[in-house]
């Protein structure tokens, strides 16, 4: 614990002289020493992804999924309208580069256990860019050292034909390297999996399972194989970057949250809320702390229309000083969970990708899911051979909509990306019509219009003079057909 608040607060120090920094985001600073530290380069780059994913963007996700909304005594904000500002994309851009950026020095060490380790991360931190944004920067990208060609604007990337080979391959070079590590290759300031390189080769196999899932027919064949690989399937293998607490070393939505009030603003949208008490899911007093006369949500981006005497149910942790569930200074920012694993399963098992039984996956998902949020087995038992039973008519929706309550203020980022993916208009489940997203009160995309895309940011646009233009919140990446 000692040696982890340390860690934070020397990356604390880190971002503070960052924030200096000319612009260096998407590439290798030129200034900076050549002599590092691994253990200090692998945690600073894990840091980085529990910002980037973990804070501004963490909050965005969870009302864009409508888990939360708005709620009394502030002016209805963008993201409840449907609509953002590219400054809003500078976090999770910037300091998924950042983390790169710190991480690229561990693909010269002779410790192949460093080395692997940040080829799937660099890997996994494209992933999510080109997921989020479509085309993003890549070959020219973290080239910003006199030695790498000093390129301060990199060229933009097509997410299909590079971005996404890219990962693939940096992700199965990690695996390979991460296989040739000896029992001598120790590794220290790894803040996911403590240098368990068991487990790294698990994460590997399960981002690899995310993508080939995403790439639909074309990845089908390789969907298989990797299925077939160690993936994570139950809480103990989750990747999951956590905090001890205190001042320095606190869960970062917390940490901005409680300094600006936002945790007393957020209440629970009546999309989720209705949804968990529709199929009696033991689940909602997990997610939500309820107001004095029981669970009430509200309609996204309603706040305006709401009755000023109204108690709204709160995400757990909200309404308590010292947090709870999934709103606290000690809960992690989960990069992949056991639950997401098993119903990617159940969906290749539902596809005929992959044998097993669908409903075999989906259950051990749930399982999951209800053991992290802290019921017990007969809670479990109810729900499975009731309301909350796998939909064998419907497989797909099924697994989809379970994949969403199960990511309920956990996973808000993967959850927004996967509502995408898998909703479209000839089988609407989500955002499209017929799909149980509410249009907000005030919809700036008009009619039934959701985002599928987030602006590129702000930073991009002022300083890289290869950047391609900005796109709309309507515009697709790739996979979203």
């Amino acid at each position: 614990m000692k040696s982890l608040i340390k860690l934070f607060t020397i990356f604390s120090v880190l971002v503070f002289f960052s924030s200096c920094d000319k612009y260096f985001d998407v590439n290798e600073d030129p200034n900076r020493s050549t002599l590092t530290q691994n253990n200090l380069q692998l945690s600073s780059g894990q840091l980085y992804i529990g910002n980037a994913i973990g804070d501004r963007l963490f909050s965005q996700m969870n009302v864009w999924c409508q888990y939360n909304t708005g709620g009394p005594g502030v002016a209805l904000g963008d993201w409840d309208k449907n609509t953002m500002s590219a400054a809003d994309a500078n976090q999770v851009f910037r300091d998924l580069y950042r983390s790169s950026s710190n991480l690229k020095p561990l693909l010269s060490s002779s410790n192949p256990a460093y080395k692997g380790i940040a080829q799937i991360l660099i890997g996994h931190n494209y992933m999510i860019c080109a997921d989020l944004f479509g085309n993003i920067p890549v070959l020219d990208a973290l080239n910003g050292d006199i030695t790498d060609g000093s390129v301060f604007n990199p060229k933009y990337d097509d997410a299909a034909s590079i971005v996404y080979p890219e990962v693939e391959k940096l992700i199965e070079a990690g695996r390979a390297t991460i296989a040739s590590a000896t029992a001598g290759d120790h590794v220290s300031g790894d803040l996911i999996y403590g240098g368990d390189l068991t487990l790294w080769e698990k994460f590997a196999n399960t981002i690899l399972l995310r993508l080939y899932t995403r790439l639909g027919d074309a990845g089908k064949a390789k969907l298989a194989a990797v299925a077939a690989r160690p993936l994570i399937t139950s809480n103990s293998e989750m990747a999951k970057i956590s905090y001890p607490g205190g001042s320095l070393a606190s869960n970062p939505f917390w940490q901005d949250a409680k300094s600006t009030s936002l945790g007393n603003f957020y209440i629970a949208s009546l999309t989720a809320l209705s949804y968990l008490q529709a199929n009696e899911d033991p689940r909602i007093d997990a997610f939500y702390n309820p107001g004095s006369a029981g669970h009430l949500g509200l309609k996204q981006g309603d706040i305006q229309n709401a009755p000023s005497t109204a108690d709204y149910s709160r995400p757990h942790g909200a309404r308590l000083a010292t947090g709870g569930n999934v709103f606290g200074p000690e809960i992690p920012v989960i990069l992949a969970s056991s639950w997401e694993t098993n119903l990617l399963l159940a969906e290749a098992a539902a596809k005929g990708s992959i044998g097993g039984s669908a409903a075999t996956y989906y259950d051990n998902g749930v399982a999951e899911s209800f053991n992290y949020m802290g019921l017990d087995t007969n809670e479990l038992k109810t729900y499975l051979t009731n309301l909350g039973a796998f939909n064998a008519g419907s497989p797909i929706k099924s697994i989809a909509l379970q994949k969403w309550i199960c990511m309920n203020n956990l996973q808000p980022v993967e959850s927004w990306i996967e509502t995408r993916r898998v909703d479209n208009s000839s089988s609407p489940i989500f955002a499209s019509s017929g799909g149980i997203f509410i249009v907000p009160t005030s919809n700036v995309l008009g009619g039934s219009n959701f985002p599928s895309i987030l602006f590129y940011p702000e930073n991009e646009q002022a300083l890289n003079s290869n950047f391609p233009g900005q796109h709309t919140l309507l515009d697709k990446v790739f996979w979203d057909k």
